[in-house]
């Protein structure tokens, strides 16, 4: 072990985060309610421990070094988890409810993750669920952070960090979907060389079922779909959907939820899905509220794996 790692001291990292995060040392000393020589000192005391200098004073403000980015991921991290630990144990010795910190795509709200959550909160009524919408690109940083205990999205492929795992938790089917007034809407057994003639509202590349949707194309000789607006947000997709001739896919959840005219279009050439993964950090601090909610989503969901062990 590093002869210097016994010396690094969680308020030091809260004092240096706190600079960093308001740019200076007076505005940080007056959220912290320190004086600017106690916090000058707690900075030194850190950057001594480390052996670099961490920040630099200058007209403009306080600049952070190269040492100091690389340490800023880390000091957010063990100061959530920090808390984190603290808050499981007021939990359990019953001093004030915990908390679960969920991140979802939005495509993974709307049914099977609603139901599992009530079959949580009846079975650990003593946890405060508090639930993130956002993508990929926002929510894993938070999870990396340990600002989240766990995310649920349906894109596990893009997860590239050593430090996450995913799981299965909920398998959606996936619809074609048209409004009601659609030309295809009254057909029966329809091709997909049917679909090809309409353009489409897509969510953009590289999502996953946007993916499977080209190569099912690709693989009968067609062309791509043509696509007429790409948008990540399901309720702007119902919306134009249910105004133009576009074609769109949604879950069935999403469908029947959508209220707008929407349907199902009928054909036997596609069959799709939508996989859902829980994404949480590895094994070794996985907590036990988030083993107690996957198994409540693999319930919801029929899918039946077996949770990370706590």
């Amino acid at each position: 072990m590093n002869k210097n790692l016994h010396r690094l001291d969680l308020r030091q990292l809260r004092h240096f985060i706190a600079v960093v995060h308001t740019g200076s040392f007076s505005m940080a000393a007056e959220n912290l309610r320190l004086t600017q020589p106690a916090l000058s000192k707690s900075i030194r005391s850190l950057e001594q421990a480390l052996g670099v200098r961490l920040l630099d004073r200058g007209p403009t403000g306080v600049q952070v070094t190269l040492f100091g980015q690389r340490l800023i991921g880390y000091s957010e991290l063990l100061l959530s988890l920090a808390n984190e630990a603290v808050d499981e144990i007021d939990a359990l010795r019953g001093a004030r409810r915990g908390s679960l910190r969920i991140g979802s795509m939005a495509a993974a709200l709307r049914q099977v993750i609603p139901d599992a959550l009530i079959r949580f909160s009846a079975a650990r009524p003593d946890v405060a669920l508090m639930v993130h919408e956002g993508t990929n690109e926002v929510l894993l940083p938070q999870l990396f952070a340990a600002k989240l205990d766990v995310v649920l999205t349906v894109k596990p492929s893009e997860i590239l960090n050593e430090d996450f795992e995913w799981r299965l938790v909920a398998r959606e089917p996936v619809k074609i979907v048209a409004h009601q007034s659609h030309p295809l809407a009254q057909r029966k057994n329809l091709s997909i060389s049917d679909l090809a003639q309409y353009s489409w509202v897509l969510p953009p590349l590289p999502e996953t079922d946007r993916l499977l949707l080209e190569s099912l194309f690709r693989s009968t000789g067609l062309p791509k779909p043509v696509v007429a607006v790409e948008t990540t947000s399901i309720n702007f997709l119902t919306s134009m959907i249910s105004r133009t001739h576009h074609l769109a896919y949604l879950t069935r959840a999403n469908l029947e939820g959508s209220g707008l005219g929407l349907v199902a279009l009928d054909f036997n050439e596609i069959s799709l899905t939508r996989d859902i993964y829980a994404v949480f950090r590895r094994k070794g601090e996985v907590r036990p509220t988030v083993s107690v909610l996957l198994r409540e989503i693999e319930r919801a969901s029929g899918i039946g794996a077996t949770p990370p062990a706590a």
